[in-house]
């Protein structure tokens, strides 16, 4: 039954989380990663100083992601552990199983992004060019700070919303209204992003329910951040996508567009893909129909 789920018994421990606490996480996450920006922009300030170059825009780009998410996210950490009580791991960070759900979610964006995309090249809605980066001798360094903004930056924003978010509205107020509150708490925070429209806004509406009943079905939080992950980085640093309306500098393809169509997604990139849409809802459907034999 889904009220055994470690996710639910971990949420549990601890003291309850206040109405205040669940209202306020959202903003205060918001307000933390503008606190992260400034801290990485005097970072790079110290490092590169005030001359702009094309690496030194690089490097400070993701570092921001990175430092910025890693204020936000591991503040709710620490409000966990001190003010609720409880260990950090249960917000969804256990270690039995970590690698192996992991590398599924990561499977999942990645076969789900490939077949996306490759339907649009054929359709012609796209055109995919080479574009590997001359970064010479710092493309090492400048790879492992990608890879690690985006493993932090979707950790993080997993923490938030389906550790914290879900977690402390299901303990509440029920399973059901924590999987749609905070799944609504995901597609608001993505209002603000440049190009956003009514499909890209639904679409990271379902991500969010797509993403929550994958944690509910693997039991951690693992695999919603290896899907998150491998969804930025496989967009923006191999295909040269709109990261939900961010243009990145560095990847080894550009995807080019004739005109923006409800099938390619436009300026926000292809999560303002009908395509999309489908990939969701499929994904969806078939996490809905496990749980439902584990409840069963």
């Amino acid at each position: 039954m889904l009220e055994n789920n470690k996710m639910l018994v971990a949420a549990r421990t601890g003291s309850e989380p206040s109405l205040v606490s669940i209202i306020l996480m959202p903003f205060v996450f918001t307000l933390l990663l503008s606190v992260g920006i400034g801290i990485a922009s005097a970072v790079g300030i110290g490092l590169f100083g005030t001359t702009e170059t094309a690496i030194s825009m690089i490097y400070l780009q993701y570092m921001q992601y990175a430092i910025s998410f890693a204020v936000a996210g591991g503040s709710i950490l620490l409000y966990v552990a001190l003010v609720e009580k409880r260990r950090v791991e249960t917000v969804g960070f256990f270690k039995q199983g970590c690698v192996g759900s992991y590398l599924k979610g990561m499977a999942i964006a990645i076969l789900g992004l490939v077949a996306i995309v490759s339907i649009l090249q054929f359709q012609g809605e796209i055109t995919l060019i080479a574009s590997i980066p001359q970064l010479g001798k710092e493309g090492l360094i400048v790879g492992v700070l990608i890879l690690t903004a985006w493993i932090i930056q979707g950790a993080a924003e997993e923490v938030l919303v389906r550790g914290y978010m879900l977690q402390s509205i299901a303990t509440k107020y029920g399973l059901y209204k924590g999987i749609i509150f905070s799944s609504i708490v995901f597609a608001l925070l993505h209002l603000g992003n440049s190009g956003v429209t009514a499909i890209s806004l639904i679409n990271i509406l379902l991500c969010g329910l797509m993403l929550a009943l994958l944690v509910l079905k693997e039991e951690n939080l693992w695999a919603a951040c290896g899907f998150h992950t491998a969804w930025n980085l496989f967009q923006g640093n191999v295909f040269g996508i709109s990261v939900s309306g961010n243009v990145l500098d560095v990847s080894l393809f550009k995807t080019e567009m004739s005109i923006p169509t409800l099938w390619n997604g436009g300026a926000f990139g292809i999560e303002g893909s009908l395509l999309t849409t489908f990939f969701m809802l499929i994904v969806t459907g078939g996490l809905i129909w496990r749980l439902s034999k584990q409840v069963i």
